[in-house]
């Protein structure tokens, strides 16, 4: 049997809760950010996909974390 290119491996939409695990980022702001991306969500039935695509992009475009002393 043939390796399967990691690509392929990989789904292409999860349900919310495993899209909250993935990301690191609240349900409450996947819904939110739902509204200010749209296609992030599409139905099957009565469940409710994220699209991994589309959460990817609004990850990598999210600012590098300065971590620092903060000042006392």
């Amino acid at each position: 049997m043939q390796d399967l290119p990691r690509e392929q491996l990989r789904p292409k939409f999860l349900k919310i809760p495993a899209a909250v695990a993935y990301s690191g980022i609240c349900r409450t702001k996947i819904y939110r950010l739902a509204r200010q991306h749209p296609g992030l969500y599409r139905k099957h039935g009565k469940a409710t996909l994220v699209d991994l695509e589309i959460l990817d992009r609004i990850l990598n475009a999210l600012p590098a974390a300065r971590i620092g002393v903060r000042a006392t």
